[in-house]
């Protein structure tokens, strides 16, 4: 089977996955009930007039990444160079989860004029945990042994195939990929350090089940992150292994890796279904509220970009949705990070 035939296979999977998603999200603003939108407590009738538009709004929004992607499909099957649907995929991936936490986002702030007005008012008290969170308390520590030294002893495979007759091989066709597949752990292990660090404050009442809520929401991120670092690794140690195969050879192995790679994504895909299942049941015992705007984010922040180095926070929320602190450290280093893909995409090779 051609390359070119697996990307087409991916990209088919991808559509079966991402409107399974879509069907998940259709239903999540009334999760709660008639009487909620989302985490709004709507005043009764809602649905009837105002809500049934923003309701209709929202999911309409759901399709703008169809209204990306098919354009950008149909352009690359016609130029022939399918392995760009691999790329159009990653690109998917994010612009999703970005649109969706923004059409979430702007429909709870377009609700909020027609909530029951005594919801709206902010929590008198509040806590914020003191308690140190460390990356090594998340972490498992015989799965990052195994995650390390396969790495490394994939890489010494590597190096002594290399410099066993270094005049016949190309430097970036034997280190390209495995360095690709290095940086892109890096970039796990960033976000990871994000999702351990990020912090906000509790309501006293039912401070128990909203923490609860939290932690199993950051456990379950980080296990994601996890999952694609495994991946990662498992890409470096296949890769020895084709050094000196002959393209037919090469086509058997990878039909056998693509094949697991896809039973493997299922896997995961019904896991990933069954903790977003478990997550929805803890979130909804605990009851939205509405916190008070301490560091008066309402103001300070500008959407899409603000620079606010007063504030320890790398996203804020302003009047008009949440806005990148381009003060924070993190978003200096995400900016390093993302300049190192391109720096890598254009000096190292890509494929066998």
């Amino acid at each position: 089977m051609h390359m070119d035939q697996y990307a087409v296979i991916m990209y088919v999977f991808f559509w079966v996955v991402r409107i399974r998603g879509c069907v998940r999200r259709w239903p999540q603003p009334l999760l709660r009930g008639p009487e909620w939108f989302f985490n709004v407590h709507v005043q009764p009738g809602f649905y009837e007039v105002e809500g049934r538009k923003l309701l209709h709004r929202y999911r309409m929004r759901m399709f703008i990444p169809f209204a990306v992607d098919i354009p950008l499909a149909i352009a690359i099957f016609l130029s022939g160079r399918l392995e760009l649907l691999n790329w159009l995929i990653l690109g998917l991936c994010a612009m999703i989860h970005i649109n969706h936490s923004y059409s979430v986002d702007l429909a709870e702030r377009q609700a909020r004029p027609l909530a029951v007005p005594e919801a709206e008012q902010p929590v008198a008290a509040v806590l914020l945990s003191l308690t140190p969170r460390r990356l090594r308390d998340y972490s498992n520590r015989r799965v990052e042994w195994a995650l390390g030294l396969s790495t490394l002893v994939a890489l010494a495979w590597l190096v002594r195939y290399y410099f066993a007759a270094p005049e016949h091989h190309d430097l970036r066709g034997v280190f390209g990929t495995p360095v690709l597949m290095l940086y892109a752990q890096l970039g796990f292990l960033f976000v990871k350090r994000m999702v351990i660090s990020w912090r906000s404050p509790l309501p006293q009442s039912q401070t128990a089940e909203h923490m609860a809520a939290r932690e199993e929401t950051r456990k379950y991120y980080l296990r994601v992150c996890d999952m694609n670092r495994a991946a990662a690794v498992a890409v470096i140690v296949f890769w020895p292994f084709t050094m000196n195969m002959g393209h037919a050879a090469f086509d058997r192995v990878y039909s056998i890796w693509f094949a697991v790679w896809l039973l493997t994504s299922v896997v995961a895909g019904v896991w990933i279904e069954i903790k977003r299942k478990q997550l929805v049941d803890l979130a909804l015992r605990a009851r939205p509220v509405k916190l008070p705007d301490l560091l008066d984010q309402s103001e300070i922040a500008r959407w899409p970009v603000c620079y606010q180095p007063s504030v320890p926070m790398l996203l804020l929320k302003g009047a008009r949705g949440y806005s990148l602190n381009l003060a924070n450290r993190l978003t200096h280093l995400g900016a390093a990070y993302l300049a190192g893909w391109v720096v890598l995409f254009v000096l190292l090779p890509k494929g066998h």
